[in-house]
């Protein structure tokens, strides 16, 4: 689903006073298909805008109705204007080698110019990047979302005109320099994240992300049903949050949405199809958990998650353990079992499942063969084997 960028630059985990911010408008929402119909840029050095680049793309076809209604841009408007081989040159003297912020840039614009940079001019585009989005989601901010959108009124920014590329270079900016006034540098830094007490070590903002997927997931399964103004509105969500991209379940979810949008065309049977697979993005354990009976778990791979009613998971690993089963402290592709315990567990990253069972849904949308069994169906099965065992 996604390209080999060999020569990406890297994150900058630290506040900068000189760079570049760069924003695109495209045709699409995902990286490997969408073309760039705006491409904009200022240049930033102490702290000061000194210069701008900006102008409409033509990209040589009808641009779909969908981006027209997000970014307002037009076929008539880029009629006349260049093309992204026109242009691309001048865009790449303007950014230099400086490192470049954005929103959600470090999986959607980044890669959108690296691939285009590399098709037209076989060069490669290794600029450092500073993602806003990632350190809106690692400040105390409590808001509904991290979109810019939402940042930047939070701020009480003027958003008159965003949607375009260089005013929302301007956003991204401010957005940038008034979290680094309020917070510091240490919401720029990967291993930050708010708690009540103030920073501490704890969730990714990936983790954080894909919680807030859950969440949304959940929300629009609560009526039973998925229909259209609900799936082009998880569309522009999955547009915002590329840099998950790797994660169950965004590649899953991802995934579907790509195929579903293929002819631009969501068909009554396609909504089912996508609340199917949400269903099993929600909760995988309850839609994924096999259950046909275990003969035997000698020299058997398991692996346990939550809490159980059958005792202390020491408890439950010693009754694997006197049947001839090996246990995993982590999922792996030679794991056969994860075992669910019937509790659950307040440490799991979303109500239903941790990164054992996270990691166990990976493996299986890739064709590994892994079962996921409840406590209820697993211990009685073990026990059963156990006194097999003990009456030889």
């Amino acid at each position: 689903m996604s390209k080999e960028r060999e020569f990406k630059g890297h994150s900058i985990n630290r506040h900068i006073d000189n760079y570049c911010v760069l924003d695109l408008e495209t045709t699409g929402i995902f990286v490997n298909s969408a073309d760039i119909i705006e491409i904009s840029a200022i240049k930033v050095r102490n702290n000061q805008v000194i210069d701008s680049f900006s102008t409409l793309i033509n990209p040589g076809y009808h641009i779909p109705d969908a981006a027209t209604a997000v970014n307002h841009i037009t076929d008539e408007m880029v009629q006349n204007a260049p093309t992204i081989q026109a242009v691309i040159e001048e865009f790449l003297n303007f950014v230099g080698d400086d490192v470049v912020i954005g929103y959600n840039n470090a999986s959607f614009d980044m890669n959108i110019v690296y691939d285009k940079v590399l098709e037209i001019t076989d060069k490669v585009f290794s600029n450092d990047y500073i993602d806003v989005m990632h350190a809106v989601r690692r400040s105390p901010l409590k808001l509904e979302n991290a979109k810019l959108e939402t940042v930047s009124k939070y701020y009480q920014l003027d958003t008159a005109g965003e949607h375009r590329a260089l005013k929302d270079c301007y956003l991204t900016k401010d957005c940038y320099d008034k979290l680094f006034n309020d917070f510091g540098d240490i919401v720029y830094q990967k291993s930050s994240h708010k708690s009540s007490g103030g920073f501490h070590i704890q969730y990714s903002a990936e983790t954080l992300a894909l919680q807030e997927l859950q969440t949304i997931l959940a929300g629009i399964l609560e009526d039973g049903i998925v229909d259209r103004e609900e799936a082009e509105a998880l569309c522009f969500w999955v547009e915002e949050h590329r840099n998950l991209s790797g994660n169950y379940p965004f590649d899953k979810t991802y995934a579907t949405l790509d195929a579903i949008l293929e002819d631009g065309v969501i068909t009554d049977e396609e909504l089912l199809e996508l609340k199917d697979v949400l269903t099993e993005v929600v909760d995988p354990v309850k839609r994924s958990c096999e259950h046909c009976g275990i003969d035997t778990l000698t020299d058997k791979h398991v692996c346990i998650t939550g809490d159980f009613d059958y005792g202390s998971r020491k408890d439950v690993e010693t009754l694997i353990e006197s049947v001839g089963g090996i246990i995993d402290k982590s999922t792996k592709k030679v794991t056969d079992y994860v075992v669910v315990g019937a509790k659950g567990s307040s440490a799991w990253k979303t109500g239903n499942y941790g990164s054992k069972i996270q990691k166990a849904m990976e493996y299986k949308n890739t064709g590994i063969e892994i079962s996921i069994v409840e406590e209820k169906d697993f211990i009685p099965d073990v026990m059963r084997l156990n006194g097999d065992s003990s009456d030889k």
